[in-house]
């Protein structure tokens, strides 16, 4: 079977959600959008993008800002490292007086693979490229009926998504981002993982596994995520909250009570929580060291961080009462810290 890619763009220009970074399209802006999607849904992603935006309405205001200002708006979205990326590719665009014009150059930006250049190449530039992200694997991995997962897969659905995007613009010059966002699409609110809308499917009679869709895309054996054990350290002194400020790697560059595998003894422990990585289980107890006054930051010694080979790289008291006021927070930190004020809850 094969697909028919006017009925994809014709559908898309028809059914598409409303979204900001698709009322003004620009590379800059399909960049940030894109990478804000990538493993975090939509609907989380949107009041992200709007705070961004207001703060960066440019790719030069976003490479003069710093990045703990960067994070700070990034904070709760998870997997920081976009966060650092876009930061980086901004200055790649800004020192360079704009974005590249080729799939080739954008591929050189940092954090910037092969779908992220795909959609800004053809959504924003206009120029023929394919892409591939979740969403188009599993509509074309149905269409298909592909049995192949995890490399085979990948290339097999590559193909396809270039061929459909070619046949899109032999039949209609510079629809390929169309056609491309329609397939985004379509597995975003058709071709859905659980109980697929096959009957409102534009290109459901060239669908091949239509008749069990659900065991499309094969899934791999997921194997169980370590679990690691680790304390927070909730200090509190004349109404100030003692944070850590975490090195490169995972959760580099942000805030946090101090956070150890290594240091299990003392305080009394006021609460527990897990958070969950995509390759850790983190299971936390949140030891209260507070004392009624006369602390300073020079009093204590700060432990190793947990999962990570570095040491903090700095610590500072901040006013327990405003947590706006404090330097960016990941979702880990405002969950141990919650169980001092509901006010650090999101």
């Amino acid at each position: 079977m094969s697909l028919n890619p006017a009925a994809i763009v014709e559908w898309y220009r028809a059914n598409r959600r409303d979204l900001p970074w698709r009322r003004e399209v620009s590379p800059y802006r399909t960049l940030v959008s894109e990478l804000m999607c990538q493993q975090t849904q939509i609907v989380t992603v949107l009041p992200y993008f709007e705070r961004f935006m207001a703060a960066f309405p440019t790719v030069e205001a976003l490479a003069r800002a710093e990045e703990q200002q960067v994070l700070g708006l990034w904070a709760g979205l998870g997997y920081y490292s976009r966060a650092r990326n876009l930061h980086r590719a901004a200055g790649v665009v800004a020192d360079a007086g704009g974005f590249p014009s080729s799939l080739a150059g954008l591929l050189e930006l940092p954090g910037v693979g092969a779908y992220t250049a795909g959609a800004i190449a053809s959504t924003a530039l206009g120029l023929d490229a394919a892409l591939v992200d979740g969403n188009v694997e599993r509509v074309l991995a149905r269409v298909l009926a592909l049995t192949a997962s995890g490399t085979a897969l990948r290339k097999a659905t590559w193909a396809e998504a270039e061929r459909g995007m070619w046949a899109a613009v032999h039949a209609e010059p510079g629809s390929a981002g169309d056609y491309n966002q329609g397939l985004m699409e379509i597995g975003a609110l058709l071709c859905t993982p659980r109980a697929p809308a096959c009957d409102a499917c534009p290109i459901a009679t060239a669908c091949a596994g239509r008749a069990s869709p659900e065991q499309y895309p094969v899934k791999l054996a997921k194997k169980p995520s370590p679990v690691v054990r680790a304390t927070a350290l909730l200090r509190v002194v004349d109404g100030h909250v003692w944070l850590a400020q975490r090195p490169a790697g995972l959760l580099g560059g942000l805030w946090e009570p101090p956070t150890t595998a290594d240091w299990l003894t003392g305080g009394r422990t006021v609460g527990s929580f897990v958070h969950v990585f995509s390759h850790r289980r983190l299971e936390v107890d949140v030891r209260d060291l507070s004392v009624a006054s006369g602390v300073v930051a020079e009093d204590v010694t700060l432990p190793a961080p947990v999962l990570t080979t570095g040491s903090y790289i700095a610590a500072d008291w901040f006013p327990v009462t405003s947590p706006a006021t404090h330097p960016p927070l990941s979702t880990l930190a405002r969950k141990a810290l919650a169980h001092h004020s509901p006010a650090y809850q999101k």
